[in-house]
């Protein structure tokens, strides 16, 4: 375990993203997290109008996903991520002056905008971690950047119950801010490109495998495995769409929990999913991808389902235990890398998309995931206000329809296949 951890962080992008990663998750947990009830409690925004302003970011990311995609497999990973972590210091003040939910909307879609690096991120990665180890290696480094997420949790609910969600949701978006600074000054001097714009597609197939096709030609001829993970990651981020905003009000307002005892939770599940992003990597790489997805999504609906049924927090401790396991086996939750992350989803897009199309196929499932899920978040301010209970069935129900499509059509390509493919 150790020596993966050298190789893994001996490389110099991993280094730098991962370090940078780390003083991001540090200081937007400050904040973050607690964001929907700044919105309630000191905009004075109605619940719905909450939903409606998810839907406002979401609909501004998936405008930016596919061209960042395309741009960074035709300019490269580094210029692209750099332009994007540029944006994430502006937006967060937008959101800091913000007197009304009206002028929280520029903000928000400024930092939508800079996720047109998430593709030539996760591209980045991918091409610096060693192809025969790179579930480990994706573990090994979504271990060590949610090492924050283990204790900031608990950190910022405690630091609010003292000092109030108004100062210090503004406190944390400052902090943050200057972060965000640090941020784009160590990506622009130690980030070393990994895309050979040079370099023909010579795995990809056709008669002219070194011509740069369009987003859609490149997506169609990718293995009908991708189509299924793509089904599955509509599924499920659309449930988290629709409930993952309202978690915390729900908590708050249905549950009665302090943000003390609520970041607490946040940080049990994280404190079990850290040290497992690096097993379930070296698991994935040995036994498959699919058993940890599959175990992982398996677990996701029991995320709404426990505040739903739960009233005892020492209950609700023990529930989120089993969250973080959910989390740490990374299929794609949120705690394990988002709708479209963790270490072994990751790891299997890498071995099945070439290194060429990478960037594009990652930004074409970002944007059709994003489209489709696009309502979601409005759907759970209506639900939330007619009945939140309602809003967490439905969320737990959604999400567990994405398991049968894991278990019929999601499979791994041979390993003597995979083998072949050059990256």
């Amino acid at each position: 375990m150790a020596s993966i951890l050298r190789e893994v962080f001996s490389n110099r992008n991993v280094l730098a993203i991962s370090s940078t990663n780390m003083l991001y998750h540090i200081f937007n947990g400050l904040w973050e997290l607690w964001w929907t009830l700044y919105l309630i409690e000191v905009l004075g925004t109605p619940i719905t109008i909450v939903g409606l302003l998810a839907t406002i970011q979401n609909t501004s990311r998936i405008l930016f996903q596919l061209p960042g995609g395309i741009i960074a497999d035709r300019i490269g990973r580094k210029r692209v991520i750099v332009f994007g972590t540029s944006l994430r210091v502006i937006a967060p003040i937008f959101l800091l002056f913000a007197r009304s939910w009206y002028w929280v909307i520029p903000g928000m879609v400024l930092n939508s905008v800079a996720s047109l690096y998430s593709p030539a991120f996760n591209a980045i990665i991918a091409e610096s971690l060693p192809q025969e180890r790179r579930g480990a290696a994706f573990g090994a480094y979504r271990m060590m950047t949610s090492i924050p997420q283990i204790f900031m949790p608990v950190v910022s609910g405690y630091y609010l119950d003292l000092m109030g969600i108004s100062k210090g949701v503004r406190v944390g978006l400052m902090m943050f801010t200057g972060a965000a600074f640090v941020a784009v000054l160590v990506r622009a001097i130690f980030l070393t490109e990994t895309l050979d714009i040079d370099e023909p597609a010579g795995d990809a197939p056709g008669p002219n495998p070194n011509k740069d096709e369009g987003i859609l030609a490149a997506f169609r001829r990718q293995p009908k495995i991708i189509y299924a993970m793509l089904a599955v990651s509509i599924i499920s981020g659309f449930a988290m769409r629709m409930t993952w905003t309202f978690l915390t009000p729900y908590a708050t307002y249905e549950v009665g929990l302090t943000t003390t005892q609520y970041g607490l939770l946040q940080s049990v599940a994280m404190g079990i999913s850290v040290p497992l992003y690096l097993i379930s990597g070296l698991i994935a790489d040995r036994f498959g991808r699919v058993p940890c997805i599959l175990l992982a999504r398996g677990l996701g609906p029991f995320d709404s389902l426990s505040l739903l049924l739960l009233r005892d927090y020492n209950h609700l401790l023990v529930a989120y235990g089993v969250i973080g396991v959910a989390g740490g086996l990374g299929g794609g939750r949120l705690r394990g890398g988002g709708y479209m992350g963790g270490p072994a989803w990751q790891a299997l897009v890498a071995d099945i998309v070439p290194q060429r199309d990478r960037g594009k196929v990652m930004g074409m499932m970002g944007t059709i995931n994003g489209i489709i899920g696009l309502p979601g978040s409005y759907i759970g301010g209506y639900l939330y206000d007619y009945n939140p209970n309602l809003l967490l069935i439905l969320g737990a129900g959604l999400e567990a329809l994405a398991i049968p499509i894991i278990l019929l059509f999601v499979r791994e390509p041979k390993r003597e296949v995979l083998e072949t493919i050059p990256t």
